[in-house]
Parts: C-alpha cells; sequence; structure tokens
C-alpha cells in the first residue's frame, strides 16, 4: 500500500482541487466512489498533503469498516479497507505528523471489559516502514470503559483531532453527566493530560456536541448537536469563533449546509478550501436512512458574516 503523505514531507498547506468545477452548493463528494448512495459513508479524513482521504463505510447490516482512498490524475480511486480495521471502526482522523491514524472502535481493550450496554473507545494505530502497525487503545485519561448498568452514551468516546499533534479535542459524556460535552486534552509522549470542557458553547447547556473538530486555520471551532437552539431540526452543525477570552457561543453553520435532514461530522480538507459533512437521506421518514458525504468550498460558508451580527 502507498501513502503518499507519509512516504515524503509534504508543505501543510497546498492548494487542492478536488473538481473542474467551482463547488458553490452542497454535492455529494466522489459521487458513486465514495459517496455510493446504497452504502452509508460518513467521517472523512485527509492525509496533509490531501492526496488520501480515510471514511467510514457500512455495508448493509455489517459493522461499519475504515476505508481508504487516494486521489490521482483527477480522481479518487476505488477504495479499500484498511488491513486493520476488522471490528466496528468508524471516525479515523489522521495526524499532522504523518505517523498515526486515530479512530474509534467497539473492540475490547484487554484488561479492561467493558460492562454497560455499548461502549467505544479512541484507539490509535501507527503508520511506519509504509505499513501499519498494531492498533493500540490510548490510555484511560481519554478511554473511560462503562462500568455494570452504563448506558451509551455514557462512557463512549469515538474521535480526536488535533492540529498540531499536541492540543487534541474530543467528545464524550462523562459518567454520572447527561450530556455529551467537547474537552481538550495535551499529548505528551503516549499519555494524554485530564481533560478540560469547553464550556458556554450553547447558552441551554442541555445541547450535545459531537464530533468535534476545528478549522485548518484553528479560528473556528466545528461540532454537530441535535435539536439544539438556532438549528433547523433533528442533527445541525454549529459553529464558534476562537476569541482572546476562549470561544464564542455558537451558531448554526447555515441554511446552505443545515436543513431538516440530519447533518454530521464537520470535516475540512488540509488547506481549508473543502468543507465536508455527513448528510442522511430518508425515503421513510419513520426508519434509519442512509448517510452520504457531501463538500462544498469552505468560502461560500461565510464563516466571517456568521459573528457580524
Amino acid at each position: 500500500m502507498t501513502l503518499s503523505a507519509c512516504a515524503t514531507k509534504v508543505p501543510k498547506r497546498t492548494n487542492l482541487n478536488y473538481s473542474d468545477r467551482t463547488i458553490i452548493t452542497p454535492e455529494l463528494f466522489a459521487e458513486g466512489i465514495v459517496s455510493t448512495k446504497e452504502n452509508n459513508e460518513f467521517d472523512i479524513s485527509f492525509t496533509p498533503d490531501g492526496k488520501t482521504a480515510f471514511f467510514t463505510r457500512r455495508t448493509g447490516n455489517d459493522k461499519q469498516k475504515i476505508w481508504q482512498t487516494t486521489f490521482e490524475n483527477g480522481n479518487w480511486t476505488n477504495p479499500t479497507i484498511l488491513p486493520f480495521s476488522t471490528d466496528r471502526d468508524e471516525t479515523p482522523f489522521f495526524s499532522p505528523d504523518e505517523k498515526t491514524l486515530y479512530f474509534g472502535s467497539a473492540r475490547p481493550i484487554a484488561d479492561r471489559p467493558s460492562k454497560g450496554n455499548f461502549d467505544m473507545n479512541i484507539w490509535q494505530v501507527e503508520w511506519i516502514n509504509n505499513k501499519w502497525n498494531e492498533p493500540k487503545p490510548l490510555n484511560e485519561t481519554v478511554n473511560a470503559v462503562q462500568i455494570e448498568k452504563e448506558e451509551w452514551p455514557s462512557s463512549n468516546e469515538n474521535f480526536i483531532f488535533s492540529l498540531d499533534n499536541i492540543n487534541f479535542i474530543y467528545t464524550t459524556m462523562l459518567r454520572g453527566d447527561k450530556v455529551i460535552e467537547v474537552y481538550q486534552t495535551t499529548k505528551k509522549g503516549d499519555k494524554f493530560s485530564q481533560p478540560k470542557k469547553i464550556s458556554g458553547l450553547f447558552k441551554n447547556e442541555k445541547s450535545w456536541k459531537y464530533s468535534a473538530v476545528l478549522s485548518p486555520d484553528g479560528q473556528y471551532l466545528l461540532f454537530n448537536s441535535f435539536e439544539a437552539e438556532g438549528g433547523v431540526g433533528g442533527e445541525d452543525l454549529f459553529i464558534s469563533k476562537k476569541t482572546a477570552n476562549g470561544w464564542t457561543q455558537a451558531k448554526s453553520i447555515g441554511n446552505l449546509v443545515n436543513t431538516k435532514a440530519e447533518e454530521s461530522s464537520p470535516r475540512f480538507s488540509p488547506d481549508g478550501k473543502y468543507f465536508f459533512f455527513g448528510r442522511e437521506f430518508r425515503q421513510n421518514p419513520e426508519q434509519d436512512g442512509i448517510w452520504s458525504i457531501y463538500y462544498v468550498e469552505t468560502k461560500y460558508l461565510n464563516f466571517e458574516l456568521l459573528f457580524n451580527h
């Protein structure tokens, strides 16, 4: 397997062109290759050069797995499952130092068995000498394994994100809490510091925050939330701006992205040109639909204007 971003050191900010057209309104990303309509696809991540993408795909009733595709000659190649993705695996994130892929998994942690009703944790797998090593779970500072009678989403962690491989953010519901929150933690060696909550994102602190990322310039924090204030309804995307005193209250990312369908998993291309998200299409409102990955050029979302009034 070739992973170009890892084989050679490349600039972190390359000018990417995933389409020969300007993408003014959201459309399916790599339709028929990544977004297939008959499978569920969501949660995309890129190598720093933007030429390899990792994403989650669930086929039929099978457990979701992590897939990889590369951008060659203006097109994305047919995706393949990563060799270590053997359980219910999802939400990949490839580190900016080009050495580690983080992902969520339902696989058990040795000597820390889950005793709850459904548990996921964050794992990491190293890319060394052009091959993947064996996955390892993050330490217990991040991964809280469920105890008896504990139910989802308590103590569930499945996605972690960083711009510098030192300062990380992730979302979880701490045991005994009632809300999924955004937390920040610092990595030193293989250890993570005690997480600290990012507060004040909503006036109503009962709203869940999920799948949080930062924009490539570090100026915006984005996440999805269900039935939160200012949304269209269902799962919507929200954005907060960095200030000298922390983060502003979150606002809806806008109706170019948010609809009465479900939107989740905000992501960016490494250069920030493209914005990605998941959207669920339901033929029957009473049944689960199909998730697909959409994208749009970030500038048409007008982030700065959201905070000017």
